[in-house]
């Protein structure tokens, strides 16, 4: 019998700057793109700058790092924080929450709190009924709802502020699921959400920060000589005015916050003595307002970084990527996600009236192929990323009106990778695949009429717990046994739950076609177009490149059991 009976209050006070927070990071599994896990140093600045000064930074990504060291830390520890998580790690969440909580129950320390943060709270009802070892969760941007928390163990009174502290959700002793901010009987995207912050200028986003090269270091940013360049994330800004039906960014804050040139300058400054060369701007989308990004764009160069960020298709135009490359800018990324209209149509990618969504959606490729063509010229290089195994919307004969919706088939993602390749003559290009990933409206909305088609759960909404193989068993859910070639597209494990449009064969035969549309390219004396691909595939000879740049991949049995 699982047991979430709250732990004795204590009132005794704790100064601030004597309180122990450790934050963990944990390793992210088939990982195709490199990057930081930026919740530990701005968690970290955050507190420090309310003068909880004793906080330790424990990223299990860093080699010389293990379990070891983290039971060693929580030894004396008043509150434990796994932040930054995200859903598909909750395999590693599970195992090593535990493990710090029977190391404390080992040593009679029974009131420390366990929290985990980050996009893994997101749909995390279900997991929280079997995990009574997590004291809490916390959803939602946590620079501020950190302090608060701080706070409220500094004194003594954590277990009873814990219906009250901003973003948190809860098991309580009567197994009832609780969270702070009701979510005004929404179903979909979140439960509870911490208040974003309004400044945070004042915030080291790379306060103690472990640099791990293998790890942190992007492909993109590379010196005249080939030589990896150490690359830093920033972020420059927070929050999404767009209201796109197939994100949450801006269903949880539309309101833009930039980071002042002030705080900018400064924290390159530092990044500079610390000998980083190379900058990734993590933003939803940079280019939201022109004379702000200009303004960035001049003090990266001024600074002496090279840079690269995301933006919106329909957000740039030739004349301002000219300007972004004059300015040190070698990397634009974009969402293409796919081409085909009804698929558009689908996802919701537009919003309007469906006449107007209709109309957008015919005249995207268009957009997308001006906009590729522009960076050509620009000199900007351009990444090409599609979703595999979306739904579509079936239209009537007049394509006026919906009449439903069915999965994507293979000719029709090799249709929007052709165009890629043949229309837009990309850099890069990345293969993403649908995953379900809660906090989005794909996996949250009950019988949702486009995504129901492509669930493994059908018309059920996809939580947290899909992702958890214990708790799948738990619950009885199904949950497709991923092969080891769906490792192909970006960071896709084998216990998550994908779109049931795809198999291992389409899979393999999507990408080896792809490959050929490449090397076919190359043999004409077109340029070479790079894949993001797991760096594992290529270390075990799943994937070979020539000096050309032309690919070769093993046969699908290769891929088993990866």
């Amino acid at each position: 019998m699982l047991s979430f009976a709250t732990p004795e209050q204590t009132s005794t006070s704790i100064p601030l700057n004597q309180l122990k927070i450790v934050l963990v990071g944990e390793v992210l599994k088939y990982r195709s793109f490199n990057g930081a896990n930026k919740a530990l140093p701005v968690l970290a600045s955050s507190l420090y700058n309310a003068g909880f000064t004793k906080v330790v930074q424990l990223d299990l990504e860093r080699p010389d790092l293990s379990m070891k060291d983290v039971l060693h830390e929580v030894t004396d520890a008043h509150l434990v924080i796994f932040a930054g998580c995200m859903t598909p790690q909750w395999q590693e969440i599970d195992e090593h929450t535990k493990q710090v909580f029977d190391y404390l129950q080992s040593l009679g320390r029974k009131n420390v709190p366990i929290l985990v943060g980050g996009y893994a709270t997101k749909g995390v009802e279900d997991i929280a009924q079997i995990t009574p070892w997590i004291t809490a969760f916390c959803d939602g941007e946590g620079e501020k709802s950190i302090v608060e928390i701080a706070h409220a163990v500094a004194r003594g009174t954590f277990y009873k502020d814990m219906p009250h502290l901003p973003g948190l959700c809860f098991v309580d002793k009567e197994r009832k699921f609780c969270h702070s901010t009701p979510s005004a009987g929404k179903i979909w995207f979140h439960r509870s959400i911490a208040p974003r912050v309004s400044n945070f200028d004042e915030i080291d986003q790379n306060l103690g920060l472990v640099h791990v090269p293998q790890i942190h270091n992007m492909d993109i940013f590379k010196s005249q000589d080939g030589k990896q360049l150490k690359t830093a994330q920033l972020f420059t800004q927070r929050g999404c005015p767009w209201g796109c039906g197939f994100c949450n960014k801006s269903t949880e804050s539309n309101h833009v916050v930039r980071l002042s040139e002030e705080s900018f300058r400064r924290q390159l400054r530092q990044l500079k003595q610390r000998g980083y060369e190379a900058v990734y701007l993590d933003v939803d989308t940079f280019t939201v307002h022109e004379k702000a990004a200009r303004r960035e764009a001049e003090i990266l160069k001024q600074e002496g970084f090279v840079w690269g960020s995301n933006t919106r298709i329909d957000k740039i135009d030739y004349e301002q990527m000219c300007y972004l490359v004059e300015h040190n800018c070698v990397y634009m990324f974009f969402g293409v996600e796919h081409t085909l209209p009804e698929v558009s149509l689908a996802i919701h990618k537009f919003n309007g009236s469906l006449q107007s969504q209709i109309k957008q959606a015919q005249d995207y490729p268009a957009k997308v192929k001006k906009v590729f063509t522009d960076m050509g010229k620009a000199g900007l290089p351009s990444s090409y990323f599609i979703i595999l195994g979306l739904p579509k919307a079936k239209l009537d004969k007049d394509k006026t009106e919906v009449v439903g919706y069915e999965p994507t088939t293979f000719e029709d993602d090799m249709s929007a990778i052709r165009f890629g390749l043949q229309e837009c003559n990309p850099d890069f290009l990345n293969f993403n695949m649908l995953r379900f990933m809660p906090g989005s409206i794909a996996a949250d909305m009950p019988d949702h009429p486009s995504y129901s088609c492509v669930r493994p759960s059908g018309k059920k909404p996809i939580t947290a717990g899909y992702f958890l193989p214990r708790a799948a068993k738990h619950y009885g859910y199904h949950i497709p046994q991923n092969h080891g070639v769906y490792r192909l597209c970006e960071s896709v494990g084998r216990n998550q739950p994908t779109t049931v449009a795809m198999n291992a064969q389409r899979v393999y035969e999507t990408i080896r076609c792809t490959m050929e549309l490449i090397n076919a390219k190359i043999d004409a004396g077109g340029k070479p177009t790079k894949l993001f691909l797991d760096r594992d595939l290529l270390a075990f000879g799943l994937v070979e490149t020539d000096e050309k740049g032309r690919y070769k991949i093993a046969s699908l049995e290769d891929f088993v059991g990866i």
